[in-house]
């Protein structure tokens, strides 16, 4: 009786086990189907996208008319974008597709720029134009190798799943590296590593001055490059330690980011400071970058005389003529920014930020890396807008509190002279800078409004 009861038991156990594991089997299934219904509805939108971006580059390419230009660039731009969200979609992870990511940012940001240049109705110039017609050329073989494998995918029932699943396992096997480069064996994958090789041979189009450079390339700082030891003695007497008994300086390690630098840990075993570090450049011996490792306990100081704090700071290492144009309080610490100026002009490129603890009044951190690439002084042309003309240019909604001349990088990293109207919209506080000599709308930002910002500062109206 109790063979049969226990033959009953283990009947019961094994029926339950096997339901549960349908029912795993089941869930999975459901799941793997959702998943490759969402891959496959991804690639198949990539596809009509890319195909459509290749006949709105067709169409600008042969439109004579400037808003049927501008029509055709901005859907163009559109398709790209959602091109590029497809492609994301997609699980090619381990797969590298350089060359056709960078099309795709390259189509983007060269349809934007001229979509944007049509509104004024100005003309494709001839190089616009070559660049326009070699895009084309290479969106059209994009989504022919695209609606190939497309086609692939169906006729030999092939499913993303299966790609997700060996890239995952090339993964693991072979980890990816600089060194390394494996590819799964997948039939997709290989025919998505043959649309990147095809990309590769497409020239690649001159767009110097027609779109913004993908890495901004920072001026090198041409004086003679400082030893180790100059680089500590210029941390310690930049941070404040210098002739402190005790306090030594040592070289962490080489920073080999623009502009190449030592960087400096600072500290004493037997002296009560802070340990500090600071980035000294190889060439120069300017310092880029400091930090202090402190905590702030209660507020002693306001942030007005923080920012007196920081100008005195900034006054007695050599920064002169700065004035304050931000300022941002923040759990005991006030970080207050600089713009050197010059003739009434503020020069952004010239920046600084300095940190202020408010509970003893101490310089705890500095950046000053575009100021010691950047400054030097400028040769002020008279800009052809007076400023009652540019403050014309501005949505006659804003209630402008405050203007002034300003030099600013533009998306090509060229200095450009503006107008800088703070202005107010409801509660809130933009900057909007016009061109000084075509008026021309440049760039809006929101002004930051949280702590007490530019209290204080002497306006420029």
């Amino acid at each position: 009786m109790r063979g049969k009861r226990g033959w009953i038991g283990w009947v019961i156990i094994i029926v339950i086990l096997g339901f549960v594991g349908i029912r795993e089997y089941t869930l999975r299934v459901k799941s793997e189907i959702r998943i490759e219904n969402q891959y496959r509805r991804a690639f198949q939108e990539m596809i009509y996208h890319v195909d459509s971006l290749s006949m709105q580059l067709e169409k600008a390419a042969v439109s004579a008319s400037p808003s049927q230009t501008q029509k055709a660039l901005a859907d163009a731009w559109r398709h790209t974008e959602s091109a590029r969200s497809g492609l994301g979609q997609l699980p090619v992870g381990v797969i590298q597709l350089p060359s056709t990511e960078t099309f795709l940012f390259q189509v983007a940001s060269f349809t934007f720029a001229l979509s944007q240049k049509q509104t004024s109705g100005a003309q494709i110039s001839d190089d616009e134009w070559i660049i326009l017609k070699d895009l084309q050329a290479q969106a059209k073989y994009a989504a022919a190798e695209l609606a190939g494998i497309g086609g692939s995918i169906t006729s030999e029932r092939l499913r993303w799943t299966d790609v997700q699943r060996d890239i995952m396992t090339t993964s693991a096997v072979h980890p990816r590296n600089e060194k390394t480069r494996v590819t799964p064996s997948n039939q997709v994958t290989k025919s998505l590593e043959m649309l990147e090789d095809g990309m590769t041979r497409f020239p690649t189009p001159d767009f110097e001055g027609v779109i913004p450079p993908l890495k901004r390339k920072l001026p090198g700082i041409v004086d003679p490059e400082i030893s180790k030891d100059e680089a500590i003695r210029i941390a310690l007497r930049f941070v404040g330690y210098e002739g402190k008994q005790n306090v030594t300086g040592r070289i962490a390690s080489v920073i080999p980011s623009e502009p190449e630098c030592y960087r400096v840990e600072m500290a004493s075993p037997k002296v009560p400071v802070s340990r500090a570090w600071a980035d000294v450049s190889i060439r120069g011996g300017k310092v880029l970058w400091m930090f202090k490792d402190s905590s702030v306990k209660s507020e002693a100081i306001t942030p007005d005389t923080a920012v007196t704090v920081a100008k005195e700071f900034l006054s007695s290492r050599g920064f002169r003529n700065m004035q304050e144009v931000s300022r941002h309080t923040y759990e005991g610490i006030t970080t207050i920014g600089f713009a050197y100026e010059q003739d009434g002009t503020l020069i952004y490129p010239d920046y600084v930020v300095v940190r202020v603890s408010l509970d003893n009044g101490c310089v705890d951190g500095f950046e000053g890396t575009g100021y010691q690439i950047f400054h030097r002084t400028r040769l002020l042309k008279e800009p052809k807008l007076s400023r009652i003309q540019a403050r014309k240019r501005l949505n006659p909604r804003l209630t402008v509190i405050d203007s002034g001349l300003a030099i600013i990088l533009d998306d090509f990293h060229k200095e450009r002279s503006v107008y800088e109207f703070r202005c107010v919209l409801g509660e809130d506080t933009y900057l909007v800078y016009i061109d000084a000599d075509t008026g021309s709308e440049v760039e809006i930002k929101k002004a930051e409004t949280t702590g007490s910002e530019l209290d204080g500062a002497p306006s420029r109206t």
